[in-house]
């Protein structure tokens, strides 16, 4: 009886220490609001009623990768690709300053442009316009 109590402690205990760093991982993410959408005919279009200002991610279906959607004071819309370029590591949202790989800590900023290696090239770009209500983007 007393191994069976030591084991179950043990294993509440790694089950502990596993959520630990993914909690650590959503602070992260906490900033930037999550909007879920489809693209159709290559174009992901967007309410721009469910979009707030500054930076939303965006997962549509129909793209494997998440987007960044940076919705800047003067109107202008930047829509990144969230997936390095170096070796396709995850990107994150920083602290508003910039975005950074999980994988081998390349550096972008918020046009995408590397501003430390080990990426030679910054992040993808999609094309992005206000059509109506809505936000165009242009994913095929």
């Amino acid at each position: 009886m007393e191994r069976r109590r030591f084991l179950r402690a043990a294993c509440q205990a790694c089950a502990a220490l596993a959520v630990l760093p993914a909690a650590s991982l959503l602070d992260g993410c906490a900033a930037p609001r999550s909007v879920r959408h489809a693209v159709r005919d290559g174009a992901l279009l967007i309410p721009l009623e469910d979009l707030s200002p500054g930076v939303n991610i965006v997962r549509a279906q129909g793209l494997t990768d998440k987007l960044l959607i940076d919705q800047r004071s003067d109107g202008i819309h930047t829509v990144l690709v969230l997936n390095c370029p170096h070796r396709n590591g995850p990107v994150s949202f920083t602290d508003g300053a910039g975005l950074k790989c999980g994988w081998h800590g390349s550096t972008f900023d918020m046009d995408g442009n590397v501003t430390k290696g080990p990426s030679n090239s910054g992040l993808k770009r999609y094309p992005a316009v206000v059509e109506g209500g809505f936000l165009r983007i242009d994913v095929a």
